[in-house]
């Protein structure tokens, strides 16, 4: 196998968490590595970063599930011309959407002896059988189980962003097959030294936002299928005369529209439904929530990890995990002391906590040093990434024997 020297990323949507990875493994390769997505934040970064070459691809269009298709098949189309012509030595990073990188990174690399490694963010088809898209022992089910069960033992490594997580992916494939021979886990991070406590009153937005003077309960990300936005919504309904305690919420995707909806229909003047802002913003939204949200629906547990809340641990917010079972979400803030979980759908006990962190101020700071503190032991960009380029570099070394 040739000498390993450059490094390949494909994402489609590779936001600033991938960026960041992408940017710092690239010192390790001795080529200027590439990294191919059409997320517009990133894409600010092009010819930005000096080992690291961002070229803009087809974006991701989550308006409906012909867009989404639609985008992932012209992503998949591009990247084909990418893997096919990688020069020897090259080592492919792919992610797990669009689902058809996997299967397209085997075939190539079948035929030219190509290396690549594999990021789980999302457990597909477990999330679309769980949220009842399809059933299991269907036959696109066995398909879909068939092709990742090869993609995955093709692979030198794969990796994913939580302990539960990797536990259902090992038990999917042979993981001996593999160079790494076990799931390598990487947990989401956020760049402490970026993403960190800012006062309200030094912060610009809080008076923007009408956030002084009171209990900020934030969520900040995606509102699709797996977020129960509804139980927030309605915890905030039964809020609303407490004028002191204020809901925002930042984000896109098919609850977006819904959410703000109710805002309006309700007249909810506790509530406002924001698009995402900028990256350059991000320290600033992050640092205003007191309390910040995050859920995982019924099925979702074990098969995602909402990267969100590591960004609130890095601001000093406490966190309330919307979500049920054994998961990712709840082991982290009970690990790290950091917040409370509530049941998916049971709005009255998500209102009762936060009136009850509300009403505690002591409590609540606790958990805010708390989750600062955690932040920076163990999910820092720092700390991740050097477990990252460690358990990479076995493999190219690996690769040269």
């Amino acid at each position: 196998i040739a000498v390993t020297n450059r490094l390949l990323l494909l994402n489609q949507m590779a936001g600033p968490l991938f960026r960041e990875l992408a940017e710092d493994l690239s010192v390790k390769f001795p080529k200027k590595s590439e990294l191919y997505t059409g997320h517009p934040d990133t894409l600010k970064f092009i010819d930005k970063i000096e080992t690291l070459k961002i070229t803009k691809s087809p974006s991701y269009n989550r308006k409906s599930k012909i867009t989404r298709i639609r985008s992932w098949l012209k992503y998949t189309w591009f990247a084909f011309f990418k893997i096919i012509f990688a020069s020897k030595g090259t080592l492919i990073l792919i992610v797990s959407n669009p689902p058809l990188i996997g299967p397209l990174a085997w075939f190539v690399s079948k035929i030219r002896r190509l290396t690549y490694v594999v990021l789980v963010y999302d457990m597909h088809p477990d999330t679309m059988i769980s949220f009842g898209v399809f059933r299991e022992g269907s036959i696109p089910v066995r398909v879909w189980r068939f092709i990742n069960k090869h993609v995955w033992e093709g692979a030198s490594a794969v990796y994913t962003i939580g302990d539960v997580m990797a536990e259902k992916l090992a038990e999917q494939f042979d993981v001996n097959k593999t160079q790494l021979k076990y799931v390598g886990v990487i947990p989401p991070w956020a760049d402490t030294e970026n993403i960190k406590p800012i006062d309200k009153s030094l912060n610009p937005l809080a008076n923007e936002l009408g956030q002084l003077d009171c209990t900020t309960v934030l969520y900040s990300g995606n509102m699709g299928i797996s977020h129960d936005i509804d139980s927030m919504l309605k915890a905030a309904k039964l809020l609303k005369d407490r004028v002191d305690i204020k809901f925002l919420f930042f984000g896109e995707g098919e609850k977006w529209q819904p959410a703000y909806d109710f805002v309006e229909t309700e007249g909810l003047t506790n509530v406002q439904v924001l698009p995402f802002q900028s990256e350059a913003r991000l320290p600033y939204t992050m640092s205003l929530g007191d309390i910040s949200l995050v859920a995982l629906d019924k099925g979702a547990e074990g098969l995602m990890v909402p990267s969100k809340m590591y960004y609130y641990m890095a601001a000093g917010s406490a966190v309330i995990g919307i979500c049920q079972g054994r998961n990712d979400l709840a082991e982290s803030l009970s690990k790290g002391d950091s917040g409370l979980t509530v049941l998916p759908g049971e709005y009255k006990k998500l209102a009762e906590s936060i009136l009850y962190l509300a009403d505690n101020p002591n409590k609540l700071q606790n958990f805010k040093d708390n989750a600062r503190a955690s932040s920076i032991a163990h999910f820092s960009r720092q700390v991740c990434m050097k477990k990252l380029q460690t358990s990479l570099m076995s493999i190219t070394l690996t690769a040269r024997r």
